[in-house]
């Protein structure tokens, strides 16, 4: 077999993705097979066979590689998966044409029209000012979580005990939210901050309703 491996496979938000090498093209029949055997053994392993076939790096396909698709389609189809074809070859796509594969297959020119059919909701990053105020949020809701805890015992505010606790796992919970979405979304420092507002938060909060907060 060449010394370029024929193909990738590899995972990606939830689908695979397969993406067939020029040196594909290379290989003799029984090579090309072996490489069906193994990617087919990877898509079958997954619950629902869904995944992504990435042609544009070839620069041609002779009938060889048109039959491992097809094996690789059939046994999607027989665990209810689903095939996507990426190419933007007019060669590729001529090939496929004249085989009847066109009117089978879900073609597409590239990879984001393919997660689009594959069902994939792209995930758009928080703007900076966005990450900003959820962070501004967060810890000024975490600081008033903990001055409602400390009033009371202080009188530092003219708040009756229940009153300050509602205030206190009122904020608390909005600041544990912040902290927990900026887990998800953000990333770098801001996510560590999110991690840490997030403890604190939930530790001032669990206290408060549990009763063991100690008196300052």
């Amino acid at each position: 077999m060449a010394d370029a491996p024929p193909y990738e496979f590899n995972m990606a938000k939830g689908y695979a993705v397969v993406a067939f090498n020029p040196s594909l093209g290379d290989c003799r029949w029984g090579e090309i097979e072996a490489a069906g055997t193994e990617i087919k053994e990877k898509l079958v392993a997954l619950d629902r066979p869904t995944f992504m076939l990435d042609l544009t790096r070839l620069e041609f396909m002779g009938s060889s590689v048109v039959a491992l698709i097809v094996r690789l389609w059939k046994a999607t189809q027989e665990k209810d998966g689903d095939m996507v074809v990426v190419n933007s070859s007019s060669m590729i796509g001529e090939v496929l044409e004249i085989a009847g594969l066109t009117r089978v297959w879900k073609i597409v020119e590239t990879h984001e029209e393919a997660e689009a059919v594959l069902g994939v909701k792209k995930f758009t990053p928080a703007s900076p000012m966005a990450i900003f105020f959820l962070a501004v949020l967060g810890w000024v809701t975490a600081a008033g979580a903990l001055l409602f805890v400390v009033a009371p015992r202080k009188e530092l505010l003219q708040l009756d005990p229940q009153t300050a606790k509602t205030l206190a796992l009122t904020c608390g919970g909005v600041a544990i939210i912040a902290g927990l979405v900026s887990v998800v979304r953000d990333r770098g420092v801001w996510r560590l901050l999110g991690i840490l507002l997030a403890i604190i938060a939930a530790g001032v909060t669990t206290a408060e309703a549990l009763g063991r907060v100690p008196n300052f």
